[in-house]
């Protein structure tokens, strides 16, 4: 991770963005259509960023849709608490 002139949280590639997003709504639990919701590429970074408008990305609505966002927040509150 990088930073920006921006000063947002930059992603060296497109495929590390969407993991960062995805974690997101895993630790923060997003309620429907808030938070960040897609990535994009940066005209003055050359990187990704996480944003809140625009389209959701394909791979977040299909884990929200097919229940594995569920699953890895339960699973990521059980693994806090053997810790």
């Amino acid at each position: 991770m990088a930073g920006c002139s921006s000063g947002k949280r930059s992603y060296v590639s497109e495929a590390i963005a969407v993991e960062a997003l995805i974690e997101a709504h895993v630790q923060f639990d997003y309620g429907n259509r808030s938070g960040p919701i897609a990535v994009y590429p940066c005209d003055e970074c050359g990187q990704f960023h996480l944003t809140s408008t625009g389209s959701i990305n394909k791979k977040l609505e299909q884990f929200i849709a097919d229940g594995t966002l569920q699953k890895l927040r339960t699973a990521s509150k059980w693994s806090g608490k053997w810790r």
